[in-house]
């Protein structure tokens, strides 16, 4: 099977699960459509955490701290503009290079500490809610009133954000996977041993992986930051969660070697979709994350059955 083709039909599952959640929406829930674009806005931060998921996953690796670095990035952003008056310019920057230093920070614990991506990353999710904490105290603060605008209207330019962001998740991911860090991180993720008996160091992979994965978070944040329009520690929900389970749909496996950042965008979507389908057909709020938990669940087990049946058929 042809790469191009391959990663195609990695697309589908996530692409597919999106559309069938759309429709299942469309027609129980008549606003729907006419509450896409919002809708869609407001699934994109869990999106790129889906994609961020996915490149170390290909690597062989897991991020588990995704809700305690977005967190962390929407304190540091709001504090940094709201307390210490930093120019516009800046806010935007900022959450993109505290994901970039949070990324970094695990790829050195991980890649070259040779620590367990598990355990460092379920430590540093702890460690990175409570320094957003410290940080914000309490939801408060504020964005530059041009931020704001723009998500608060949710265009630029005549042309919906969720759609700007959607083209920019896929240009992000084409450039990844024509690129020869793409082609090793696969190699890493199916076989590291071998892939470093062909001189490829096993480890700087890794290492860019979950800098790679630490950018998307910082978009993430971004997003997360401009959709609230403040500073809140206690963001997050099932977004790790959610994230995990994307890139799983997205043909990741947690043996490495295998995944589609951009079906894994899609299959977010789709998961967040859920969420309010859940909350459209009359579940009461204080039972919403127990439907939606029971739904995952489902979801999870649907997965395991179909890859246990397909590598039965490949046996």
């Amino acid at each position: 099977m042809s790469g191009v083709r391959k990663q195609v039909l990695q697309i589908l599952p996530g692409l597919l699960f999106l559309v069938l959640i759309s429709l299942i929406s469309g027609i129980l829930m008549p606003r729907f459509v006419r509450l896409l674009p919002s809708s869609l806005l407001l699934a994109i931060p869990t999106a790129f955490l889906g994609f961020a998921e996915s490149l170390v996953m290909i690597a062989g690796e897991v991020d588990l701290s995704l809700t305690g670095s977005l967190v962390l990035i929407n304190a540091i952003s709001i504090s940094a503009y709201t307390d210490y008056h930093i120019n516009e310019f800046l806010f935007v920057v900022i959450p993109l290079v505290t994901g970039l230093i949070i990324g970094a920070i695990h790829g050195l614990l991980v890649a070259f500490g040779r620590l367990n991506s598990f355990l460092v990353t379920a430590g540093t999710s702890f460690a990175w809610s409570g320094l957003a904490l410290v940080i914000l105290r309490q939801p408060r603060g504020k964005v530059p009133l041009w931020f704001n605008e723009v998500f608060s209207i949710g265009k630029v330019l005549g042309v919906p954000l969720a759609v700007l962001f959607i083209v920019i998740a896929a240009l992000f991911w084409l450039l990844f996977s024509v690129s020869p860090l793409a082609l090793k991180s696969y190699a890493v993720g199916s076989s590291p041993k071998a892939t470093f008996s062909f001189g490829i160091d096993v480890n700087r992979i890794k290492f860019y992986a979950f800098v790679l994965n630490g950018f998307l978070v910082g978009i993430a944040g971004l997003i997360m930051t401009g959709i609230i329009g403040s500073g809140d520690p206690r963001l997050g929900g099932f977004s790790t969660v959610l994230a995990v389970l994307a890139a799983l749909i997205g043909g990741a496996t947690f043996a490495g070697g295998t995944g589609n950042g951009l079906g894994a965008f899609l299959a977010a979507i789709g998961l967040q979709f859920t969420r309010n389908l859940i909350a459209w057909v009359g579940v009461a709020h204080y039972h919403l994350d127990l439907f939606y938990g029971a739904a995952l669940l489902v979801l999870i087990a649907g997965i395991a059955y179909l890859r246990r049946s397909r590598e039965i058929g490949m046996e």
